[in-house]
């Protein structure tokens, strides 16, 4: 009876142990890579991509819609974008934002320059959690958190 259970046995544990030596042997591989390359891992992502550039957008809107300043703030640049697949998409943006000399009752950010008034300017470091559903059109800011750079 003992006989039968050994063969499997013995066959699982050389796939675990072949497949621990390929993991430990294979080229640019670490802990912290294994770590952040699991399914369901957030993982840095470029700061060029379309998913992370509207999440940026969204999370920028939010900012402005709930501060009380009474000119826009915009990206001075992304520090950090990471990205992990969920139900849907999350993204963990660090940004940079500082004060333009647009009000909020001007449309058109993109256009607006920085504050270069010392007394007038302002720039913080803000941490985003944008959650993204497309298939639903679905998008939510998660968490937001901003001090001052």
């Amino acid at each position: 009876m003992a006989g039968p259970l050994r063969t499997p046995l013995l066959l699982l544990a050389a796939l675990a142990l072949t497949l621990a030596l390929a993991v430990a042997v294979s080229p640019g591989t670490s802990r912290r890579n294994a770590k952040s390359s699991l399914v369901g891992g957030a993982l840095d992502a470029d700061v060029n991509e379309e998913g992370v550039q509207q999440a940026l957008n969204f999370a920028l809107s939010e900012y402005n819609k709930a501060s009380n300043d009474a000119y826009h703030s915009r990206a001075i640049r992304v520090v950090r974008a990471r990205k992990q697949v969920v139900a849907g998409m999350n993204y963990f943006l660090e940004v940079e934002i500082g004060r333009t000399t647009c009000t909020k009752s001007q449309p058109n950010l993109d256009s607006c320059p920085f504050h270069d008034q010392p007394h007038l300017m302002r720039k913080t470091l803000c941490s985003f959690q944008i959650h993204t559903v497309p298939w639903l059109g679905e998008t939510s800011l998660v968490k937001s958190s901003c001090q001052d750079a």
